[in-house]
């Protein structure tokens, strides 16, 4: 006589652990890990340091994230999304190729100023040794950018604004000078450029490209 199979035992469903059903938990994680890890360094960032920051426990950051790995990558993920986003925010924008140039400037100055600690974090990692940091592609930054100038040129040249030229070629100068400047911002042995310094620089590249001069008595 066959005795039926047992039946197939469910695996328990995931139980959150205490506190982390916070709505801004997750958020105080991400804070938390710029901070730690930007401060001392991802090998060296322990577990404990980031929930103590956040107010939580391992369990939770695990529940979250998975590991610290996990939580390293969402934070470059989510610095990505931001920067992404901005990129797009430039692009639509309306104008002539000249406002909507320098306002991608600032609106880039001021995604810089507000994130500071995870830009320094980025560059850190982007320079330094890739072993025993997880995989990402910083690349994606560069894409964004190269993409928005690109995008902002070839709408110049179709409206007679820009002289002709390679629209990739302006966009590399454009990133050129725009990297240039948020750079400055990361090493506190560099004087740092203000907003108002990026406005007046890029007029004065924008100057050989557009077939438009900015008058003299507009200068800031």
């Amino acid at each position: 006589m066959h005795t039926a199979p047992p039946a197939p035992v469910s695996a328990p469903p995931l139980v959150p652990p205490p506190g982390s059903d916070d709505l801004h938990t997750r958020e105080r994680l991400l804070r938390a890990a710029v901070h730690v890890f930007e401060r001392k360094g991802y090998a060296a960032a322990s577990v404990r340091e980031i929930v103590a920051r956040a107010g939580v426990t391992k369990p939770v950051l695990y529940y979250h994230f998975g590991s610290k790995e996990g939580l390293l990558v969402e934070v470059l993920y989510e610095g990505a999304r931001r920067f992404a986003d901005a990129m797009a925010g430039a692009v639509e924008r309306p104008g002539t190729t000249r406002e909507r140039l320098v306002s991608l400037g600032e609106d880039l100055y001021a995604l810089f100023q507000e994130n500071l600690p995870a830009v320094r974090l980025a560059h850190a990692l982007f320079l330094g040794p890739a072993e025993g940091v997880p995989r990402f592609d910083f690349t994606t930054f560069d894409h964004s950018l190269q993409g928005a100038l690109r995008r902002i040129v070839e709408d110049g040249l179709a409206a007679g604004e820009v002289h002709p030229a390679r629209p990739d070629d302006v966009a590399l100068a454009l990133s050129g000078v725009i990297g240039s400047c948020a750079a400055r911002q990361l090493h506190p042995g560099f004087d740092p450029v203000r907003v108002e310094d990026l406005r007046r620089i890029l007029d004065m590249v924008l100057d050989g490209i557009l077939n438009t001069r900015q008058p003299a008595g507009e200068l800031p």
